[in-house]
């Protein structure tokens, strides 16, 4: 796919939108309200006139599943035909890839300073990285060296593996979630949602009238409510469970890249502290895991960034749908 392109990366919530320029400059970045459209056609259209022109290719970045034609977002009411949009928006070449296959490209490519470093490790400048990221939903992704030195990404759907317990807290809030959830899912506690859930479930647990409804709120109440401390603490933990399971599965040497929209409005929120410590208990491979470097990327147009190096990523071509 050749440039110049709009890109978009569409999540649950936020529609962001921006021109790569034939200077390979990402210009007129645009936050659209996923709400305010019907879908990706009209949002496309919306900022084609907020910019004043039209390109012939389009990259897409969406929080689902995208290997068929037909695509649905998992925590969005838009769908549409990858065929069917190319013909409407009269496009030469259309690339659909999962948001975080994107933000796995964006690890690579933005520069240092987008990221907040919590552990140091040792670096394998050709290991695998892992990619992780809280949003409406919980993304994961990664990218690898190929045998010609490109670093490939890898579309995953791990923000649905069963979520795991392991102290006591964890076990109560799992064994009542079960009653309600056949499948209570990592997605399902370490997300914006997923915030509200472990507080609403332990303010069940203790008897309780829940009084927020927001995580904005939660942090608000961070210091006079011991339920919002507490949850803050099991998400944390979660967080870290799940995070040390995906690198230990990839083998992540490269490191482990927290990306998403929530970790970074929790700011110093985030339990840190609690994070590392479940993320490096893992028995034997303690030392393993405390070596991983663990950078937390603060760049809210990384999304974007990844989707421009995916226009010149070979190993993207098979998504690309041309009339």
């Amino acid at each position: 796919m050749s440039i110049e392109a709009i890109v978009a990366d569409i999540g649950g919530t936020n529609a962001r939108f921006g021109l790569v320029s034939q200077r390979g400059e990402i210009d007129h970045v645009s936050v659209l309200q996923c709400a305010d459209f019907r879908g990706i056609d009209e949002a496309f259209h919306h900022f084609s006139s907020e910019i004043g022109r039209a390109t012939a290719q389009l990259a897409i970045a969406v929080a689902c599943p995208v290997q068929h034609d037909s695509v649905q977002l998992t925590n969005n009411d838009w769908s549409f035909s990858k065929k069917a949009l190319v013909n409407a928006l009269n496009l030469s070449e259309l690339l659909v890839i999962n948001d975080f296959t994107a933000q796995s490209l964006a690890a690579v490519s933005v520069n240092q300073d987008a990221f907040e470093m919590i552990q140091t490790g040792s670096t394998d400048p050709f290991g695998p990285i892992f990619v992780i990221g809280p949003g409406t939903g919980l993304g994961v992704g990664g990218v690898v060296v190929d045998a010609q030195g490109e670093w490939t990404p890898l579309s995953t759907e791990g923000g649905h593996v069963t979520m795991a317990a392991q102290t006591e807290d964890e076990w109560r809030l799992l064994t009542m979630l079960r009653k309600e959830y056949p499948h209570v899912s990592a997605e399902r506690l370490i997300s914006g949602p997923g915030l509200l859930l472990i507080y609403q479930s332990l303010c069940a647990l203790e008897g309780l009238k829940p009084l927020i409804n927001s995580p904005q709120a939660m942090i608000k109440s961070y210091g006079d409510d011991p339920i919002v401390r507490r949850t803050l603490e099991l998400f944390a933990g979660f967080f870290g469970i799940v995070a040390s399971d995906g690198c230990l599965t990839l083998g992540a040497t490269g490191g482990c890249c927290i990306a998403g929209g929530v970790i970074p409005k929790l700011g110093n929120y985030f339990r840190r502290d609690i994070f590392l410590e479940r993320f490096r208990a893992k028995g034997r491979f303690k030392d393993y895991l405390s070596n991983i470097p663990i950078k937390i990327l603060l760049d809210s147009e990384a999304g974007l960034y990844g989707l421009k190096r995916a226009l010149t990523t070979n190993a993207l071509d098979r998504y690309v749908v041309r009339p």
